[in-house]
């Protein structure tokens, strides 16, 4: 027998699924989380570009990206949605846009924060004299923050708070993140960190602050609520979470995040015990669930797939990431150039508007779009599936007899057995139980809880 997507299937559907970039089931217990998409999707947006550290979106549809000229120079530079999307119809763009930044005091080696305010305002850092700089657009000057006896001293991440009145910085050499009033331009510890190389910073829709650890090979989730009532920094268990586990040191080297429109989370490693550099998607439902019980997404050696193959740009390590409109950008460190993938060529064939309903021991599933047959797994909790049941052509599935006190989840996989399947996941937490007695009602939510006598379950 073969294993995919947490589904024991005879060995003939597996070598056909191994054709293409299967759901990733974590054996380590954390949830199956998503590869980005088939190899042949990924398409060169310019060569030549550097060692890249940072991509941002413009605010216009466009990229921003340093360019690594030499080592001493790596000035900022906008990929216009022009000529982002000459890229998309197969011509790179050559040659580079001119530079907006330029000079040895705004333009450092390793140069890796940009940031966009609303009003066109751009924020980057420069990482050899660790100070933070803005860009105007409209008069094309450069100014440096005024920051009296900044506490970092190698910054690396970037990033605007969602309503625009602070920036967010992470530093490497401290394993910190530090905010920045920009009304006062004064310094607040936000995060820190057992280890020293804090990366990519993001964002969610509801004011969720990100963090790639390349030190610990973790995605730390600092809550909004954390953010907005804290009085002394977070530490992980401690007001903050990780919610992705890339695995030991020794294995993996994370460095980006990035967020689509639709909450889903982008996480880029540089590379594996395999040898496999990975971008990996976790999906909205499965970052909620994760939250929620407290236990990360973690990844075990074999599991990651590689990004590229021998008929597409290598991506060779994925550093930093950004979505722009419907399309992820990766800066390709050891190619030198950026990548892209289109995110919507494969959410057509992906289910769609997945939602799990639990009324006590039944969990029913219902989604739309992709394509049959289809395929139900039921999870139990974040751990391996204990069993299956299949469809074809059908958009529900419903499993029965389950326990009131362990959260379920349910993977639909389209198109099964093909050589293009894809999936999605949709989560239900433990009900309790509820008991009755004539109009009076009371719930535990302890395993193990029976209804008092003179009381019995409700249906």
């Amino acid at each position: 027998m073969g294993k995919t997507r947490g589904v024991l299937v005879p060995t003939a559907v597996a070598g056909l699924l191994a054709l293409a970039v299967p759901a990733i089931a974590s054996a380590s217990g954390g949830p199956a989380l998503t590869p980005l998409t088939t190899p042949s999707q990924w398409y060169t947006v310019a060569n030549n570009i550097g060692e890249s550290y940072g991509l941002a979106p413009d605010g216009s549809g466009g990229l921003l990206s340093f360019s690594y000229t030499s080592d001493s120079a790596s000035p900022l530079v906008d990929f216009g949605a022009p000529a982002l999307t000459q890229a998309a119809l197969g011509s790179p763009v050559n040659p580079l846009p001119s530079p907006l930044t330029t000079g040895p005091t705004i333009s450092g080696q390793w140069d890796a924060g940009i940031a966009v305010a609303a009003s066109g305002t751009i924020y980057f850092t420069v990482s050899s004299n660790s100070t933070i700089w803005t860009y105007t657009p409209s008069t094309r000057a450069t100014a440096a923050l005024t920051i009296e006896s900044p506490p970092w001293s190698d910054l690396t991440g970037l990033v605007l708070s969602p309503n625009g009145q602070d920036l967010y910085v992470s530093d490497q050499s401290s394993g910190d993140i530090y905010r920045v009033d920009l009304a006062t331009n004064a310094i607040t510890t936000v995060l820190t960190t057992t280890g020293t190389d804090l990366q990519q910073l993001a964002f969610d829709a509801s004011g969720n602050l990100f963090v790639a650890d390349k030190a610990d090979n973790q995605v730390i989730e600092v809550p909004a609520a954390t953010l907005a009532s804290q009085v002394t920094p977070a530490t992980v268990g401690d007001g903050a979470q990780v919610v992705i586990d890339w695995g030991a040191a020794s294995d993996t080297s994370l460095t980006g995040l990035a967020f689509d429109a639709a909450g889903n989370l982008y996480s880029g490693t540089y590379g594996v015990a395999t040898g496999y550099p990975s971008i990996v998607m976790v999906t909205a439902a499965q970052l909620a669930q994760i939250e929620q019980s407290g236990i990360p997404a973690t990844f075990a050696n074999g599991e990651l797939l590689d990004v590229a193959d021998a008929t597409t740009p290598a991506v060779e390590g994925p550093q930093p990431l950004a979505v722009v409109g419907d399309t992820l950008y990766v800066g390709n460190y050891d190619g030198e150039n950026i990548v892209a993938v289109p995110l919507s060529s494969f959410g057509v064939r992906r289910p769609e508007n997945v939602t799990a309903q639990r009324i006590g021991s039944t969990l029913t599933l219902s989604w739309t779009g992709g394509g049959a047959p289809y395929r139900c797994v039921l999870l139990l909790g974040f751990h391996d599936p204990t069993g299956f049941t299949q469809n074809t052509a059908t958009s529900s599935c419903t499993f029965s007899g389950l326990s009131l006190f362990v959260p379920y989840g349910v993977e639909v996989i389209s198109q099964y057995g093909s050589n293009a399947p894809a999936s999605a996941e949709a989560f239900a937490p433990a009900p309790g139980l509820t008991c009755l007695r004539g109009a009076h009602r009371r719930h535990y939510g302890t395993p193990g809880s029976r209804c008092p006598r003179g009381w019995h379950a409700a249906p």
